[in-house]
């Protein structure tokens, strides 16, 4: 069903400019200084993931072949940002029966200075579906880690993937996934067998506490992103209506409770299929940039709208690029207190990353080109974390010895 759905929004998104607008059309794109990082990354290398520790200091992790564990071996790699390149890095976990896709990826992320969390997507043992696979977790401080525990108990062979992870107080973390339990119809399915949304906290010590179901009816493959404000936890993800409409919605732990969902900014996206295309979040405080894309009224575009008080309320969004981007969208503050947003833009038959720097006021500068490279899920999706008051962007390029490629951005 992927297979076939990812044709068919592309396909949806190859004339969908407006050529009426006359704001957010296709960025002028400027160069101020993008300087390419060299990765320590092997061939094959690919589907990053950038974070950062409470500190602020970088972590890039990817996934690259494990000979060591057969044929279908990988490892969960990571490397720390520290004077200006990437340390020597190191192994978080390997597998011989991960599940390996360009959109759902494992990762590395720190819930403190000192304490790292790697989730990971193992195949389902009873599971004979290339969905059938399981979200593990362990936490560890790069020498001891726990057992991969999973994130679930419902020991259903369904998907269960598309991690996100935010930092908590007390070294643990809010862990948000899909999991596909209750699709008795397989991807896209009837309501009885939706997608739903699920959260749990991780503690110090790899114990799972908390269990909640957030949404129990969203969009089937579309990455979700999580942040932590004083509030509590706040989560973005592409919602699923009994319409098939497929906007962005947030759900938020208020007071130890969950509110329900709401949508800050209602596109009317109605699409029969997954899009492939989640919204990205990044806070600062209590301030908080989300991110998505949309492709309502057959116009995709990349939006960005800003609250100030955890994702209560939104302010209203702004359309960074109307001109067939195709979205696979990343956000994060920088230290002015400025937004950047990442997204993949097209020119031609190219796909063009793009970086652009927004404030909370709607202002924006000229959108910075980072790279060109194929559209096509090989890319996967580019990814994003604050350096000082500039970012460092993360990419697949399939055509490159070494695909995993990264670069600091001056903004």
């Amino acid at each position: 069903m992927r297979a076939f759905l990812l044709p068919l929004a592309l396909a949806l998104l190859a004339g969908c400019a407006d050529p009426t607008s006359t704001s957010g059309d296709s960025p002028e794109a400027t160069s101020p200084a993008v300087t390419e990082i060299s990765v320590p990354a092997g061939a094959d290398s690919g589907r990053p993931r950038l974070s950062a520790t409470p500190g602020g200091t970088p972590l890039l992790s990817w996934t690259e072949p494990d000979t060591t564990r057969g044929a279908d071996g990988h490892a969960l790699r990571y490397s720390f940002w520290r004077d200006a390149a990437w340390s020597t890095p190191e192994t978080a976990a390997s597998g011989d029966d991960w599940f390996v896709n360009w959109a759902d990826t494992p990762g590395v992320i720190p819930i403190s200075e000192s304490l790292l969390l790697a989730h990971t997507l193992p195949m389902h043992p009873r599971g004979d579906s290339p969905y059938a696979y399981d979200a593990a977790a362990s936490v560890g401080n790069g020498r001891v880690w726990t057992p991969a525990a999973l994130l679930h108990d419902d020991g259903m062979p369904a998907e269960h993937g598309f991690v996100s992870v935010a930092p908590l107080a007390n070294s643990s973390a809010g862990v948000v996934w899909l999991d596909g339990r209750a699709q008795s119809g397989g991807h896209d399915g009837d309501h009885a067998g939706a997608m739903s949304l699920r959260y749990a906290m991780l503690t110090a010590s790899g114990e799972r506490r908390g269990d909640a179901v957030l949404d129990v009816r969203t969009c089937d493959c579309c990455p979700t992103a999580i942040v932590s404000t004083p509030e509590g936890p706040l989560v973005a993800y592409r919602d699923r209506s009994e319409a098939e409409v497929r906007d962005v919605a947030v759900v938020r732990m208020v007071d130890g409770a969950w509110t329900s969902p709401i949508v800050p900014h209602a596109d009317g996206w109605t699409i029969n299929g997954c899009p492939v295309n989640g919204p990205a979040l990044s806070a600062r405080g209590a301030s908080v940039a989300l991110a998505w894309f949309t492709a309502a009224g057959d116009s995709a575009r990349v939006r960005l709208a800003f609250s100030r008080d955890s994702g209560a309320t939104w302010g209203e969004a702004a359309t960074l690029d109307r001109s067939a981007p195709l979205g696979r969208v990343g956000v994060a503050f920088i230290a002015s207190g400025d937004a950047a947003v990442s997204w993949l833009g097209t020119s031609g038959d190219e796909a063009v990353l793009f970086v652009q720097r927004v404030s909370p006021s709607g202002a924006a500068r000229d959108a910075v080109e980072v790279a060109r490279m194929d559209g096509s899920r090989a890319s996967g999706i580019p990814r994003i974390v604050a350096a000082g008051d500039g970012v460092l962007v993360a990419w697949t390029d399939p055509s490159a010895a070494v695909p995993l490629r990264t670069a600091r951005v001056q903004l």
